[in-house]
């Protein structure tokens, strides 16, 4: 009985005042869900900053970042279809000397291992077309060539500095090369043939398995 006689006491107090609580009730009131609310706002805070220290960069062996995109010799590349067995993404630009130093090698591994399946395509991140236009005439770039003004492309990757490279089977990145580089070295070839001899296509894995298994059944 006497927990009853307080609360209609406490609400006939409440009503006298005409339904209306005194500032220090209201601070008191409140008091819990500030006290909640800047807990929940430390926490959103603590979260933010973590996501934002975390690496989110493409890493070897991850999946490449979607594109798709028709090169300015024609030819349809996305990081799964793109005609060959390996895809050799350089991300360039013409006022890069360290780019334009690596462009005859790159060219001459693009030749080098063109009938091998390997698609090498450029991907300028130049901003004036005709100033990128006349470098690539001037030059005698023989690459598949792409000129992303906005470098959407290359962000995706994580790439702000040029050059840099990106090779990419089976939509996965397996190499990753910061800088630029002699690609006609041994290194760069070795790699590349082992790439391919480990990567055959499906197709040809399944015909030598069947001509293996009948060769041994009719042996």
């Amino acid at each position: 009985m006497r927990e009853t006689e307080v609360r209609i006491e406490n609400f006939g107090s409440f009503a006298e005042k005409g339904g209306r609580m005194t500032l220090g009730e209201s601070r008191t009131g409140f008091r819990p869900f500030v006290g909640y609310s800047n807990i929940l706002l430390v926490v959103l805070l603590f979260s933010c900053f973590a996501w934002a220290q975390t690496d989110h960069t493409p890493k070897e062996g991850n999946r490449a970042p979607n594109f798709s995109i028709t090169t300015d010799q024609g030819k349809r590349v996305t990081p799964t279809a793109f005609g060959g067995n390996l895809l050799v993404l350089n991300f360039w630009e013409t006022a890069g000397v360290p780019c334009v130093k690596e462009l005859p090698s790159l060219s001459d591994f693009a030749r080098a291992f063109r009938l091998q399946g390997v698609v090498v395509v450029a991907i300028g991140g130049d901003e004036d077309p005709q100033k990128y236009g006349r470098f690539l005439s001037d030059h005698h770039v023989a690459l598949e060539t792409y000129r992303d003004p906005s470098r959407r492309i290359s962000k995706s990757f994580g790439t702000y500095m040029y050059p840099e490279t990106y090779i990419i089977q089976r939509g996965r990145i397996v190499r990753k090369v910061v800088g630029g580089i002699d690609w006609m070295s041994d290194d760069m070839g070795s790699f590349v043939r082992t790439q391919l001899a480990h990567h055959e296509a499906p197709d040809k894995c399944k015909l030598r398995s069947e001509a293996q298994f009948y060769c041994f059944l009719f042996h």
